[in-house]
């Protein structure tokens, strides 16, 4: 049986430098709808499209912090929180 992939929206709030992961969409709609999705929910705010074997957000936060460790970026930095849509929602209406 062939594993399923997400794509996932990654970045950082430019105001506080918190980071975000965000669902986007299955594989199966292709990444440019990710992207589409991506500029929509976050009004011009820089992000990452990851790929990702899970639909848990849970999952693919311990993911996203995993790939952190193993590109040098510490465990500190590994270890922060991201926010999820509903934080990204809150940053767009102004609150924090």
């Amino acid at each position: 049986m062939a594993r399923e992939y997400f794509y996932w929206l990654y970045g950082r709030n430019p105001e506080d430098g918190k980071g975000f992961l965000i669902y986007a969409c299955p594989d199966r709609e292709g990444e440019s709808t990710a992207r589409t999705r991506g500029f929509e929910m976050l009004g011009g705010m820089d992000f990452k499209i990851k790929r990702l074997p899970t639909r848990d957000i849970g999952s693919a936060s311990a993911m996203i912090r995993g790939v952190k460790l193993d590109t040098g970026m510490g465990l500190r930095r590994a270890q922060q929180r991201l926010g999820h849509d509903k934080t990204v929602k809150r940053w767009r209406m102004g609150g924090r």
